[in-house]
């Protein structure tokens, strides 16, 4: 696990590189301030914390490696670009979506 600020950060950032303050401060339930320290450094994330942030970084890479791959093979059959898009945004958008889970 990495042990230095930049590191942490960088995971943080893959896991939630959209707003990745607020979404680590949701999915972790601590006060915005300890995750704004966490980021600059000032304060170290917990090893166990970090590591389940790391898990959730390797299945988000997997999930998005599975997305493109299925995209791939159903523009290869002929859907459009804005047809995906649209897709996806609304799949986003649905009710699944709409919880934050904690880590």
């Amino acid at each position: 696990m990495p042990s230095d600020a930049s590191a942490a950060t960088a995971t943080f950032k893959e896991v939630y590189p959209r707003s990745t303050a607020e979404l680590l401060q949701q999915s972790t339930g601590v006060p915005m301030r300890t995750v704004t320290r966490w980021m600059s450094g000032d304060s170290r994330i917990p090893p166990k914390l970090l590591g389940k942030l790391e898990r959730q970084r390797d299945l988000r890479r997997e999930f998005a490696d599975e997305v493109r791959n299925l995209y791939e093979e159903v523009r290869a059959e002929g859907l459009t670009r804005q047809a995906a898009r649209s897709a996806i945004l609304e799949l986003a958008a649905s009710g699944d979506f709409d919880q934050i889970d904690e880590i």
